[in-house]
């Protein structure tokens, strides 16, 4: 391989690396908006379910209007994976506006990120991929951190709502391996659209059956309920977008930047202040999950971009 072409591919990589960089924190964003709304309205009395019919439901009508041909094709790909996957998800999304009437948001969002960690032990434990000492000491940094994060020592104890965060790692880290298991003839497209169909038919079962659920949103709750699907589908579409231009080694570390958003909007929307063991709490966190992801860049971004050169 030429000189010239290593250049070209090189300066490529790191377009693509640029690019993903930017669609993660738009990505990141949407969804500590989405995460900010679901605690607004649930703090103004509105029932989770109704958020999750908002969010999964009306997205779902667009893409049958606009989308026929594979929004058919979604649907007839569900099969007893696909469900669970989406029951999986439900849980993450109802745990979620539950957990956020109590929790501050940054607190919130600052023990979720323990989500990178928990996929990686839960790859070792159910797919046989190695844990390394590298690992093993990052998850435990990790664990440290959250257990800061809920100062058990402090005046008011631990409470037990700190650990609904700790649900939905566990809930999306198994929601995201058996993502792995699903057959390769169903597309990602089929997957993304179908998990909307599901919880969508769920949320308005949920509400036809018990319509005391459903409360008429006000002149003011309604531009938070237009901003759920909206930011739903912005960042699932940045967040497929990134993942297939660039390295998730070189994007992992720009999902930390949620920690600053949580912290700025929650102060803004609900003046909570990050407090001095939130911060340190997130600094063990944030530590462990880029140890993680340095790791696996040197072992593999490295690589990589040596056998370019070798060529």
């Amino acid at each position: 391989m030429s000189h010239s072409l290593q250049i070209v591919i090189l300066m490529k990589a790191q377009n693509n690396n640029m690019l993903g960089a930017v669609l993660i924190l738009i990505a990141i964003l949407a969804l500590t908006l989405k995460d900010s709304a679901d605690k607004y309205l649930i703090l103004h009395g509105y029932h989770p379910v109704e958020m999750v019919f908002f969010r999964f439901t009306i997205p779902f009508l667009c893409m049958l209007i606009f989308m026929p041909k594979q929004t058919k094709i979604a649907i007839l790909a569900t099969n007893n994976k696909l469900v669970l996957r989406s029951t999986l998800f439900l849980v993450c999304a109802i745990t979620s506006v539950i957990a956020l009437k109590y929790i501050p948001l940054n607190v919130y969002i600052i023990i979720t990120q323990m989500g990178s960690i928990a996929f990686m032990l839960g790859g070792a434990l159910f797919f046989n991929e190695r844990l390394t000492p590298t690992k093993i000491v990052a998850t435990i940094i990790g664990f440290i951190g959250v257990i800061v994060v809920m100062n058990p020592t402090g005046e008011e104890g631990l409470h037990v709502i700190y650990l609904l965060p700790l649900i939905i790692v566990l809930a999306n880290t198994a929601y995201n391996l058996l993502t792995k298991t699903i057959d390769a003839s169903v597309s990602f497209i089929s997957i993304f659209i179908n998990t909307f169909f599901i919880l969508g038919i769920a949320a308005t079962i949920c509400l036809v059956i018990e319509p005391q659920m459903w409360r008429t949103p006000s002149v003011e709750s309604i531009p938070y309920f237009m901003i759920i699907p909206i930011v739903t589908i912005v960042s699932q579409l940045c967040l497929i977008k990134a993942m297939k231009v660039a390295d998730a080694s070189h994007v992992a570390p720009f999902f930390y930047f949620q920690i600053l958003f949580a912290c700025m909007i929650g102060y803004w929307l609900f003046d909570e202040i990050p407090t001095r063991y939130s911060l340190i709490g997130s600094v063990f966190i944030m530590s462990a999950g880029l140890l993680i992801t340095f790791m696996n860049y040197s072992k593999n971004g490295v690589k990589k971009e040596l056998s370019y050169k070798l060529k």
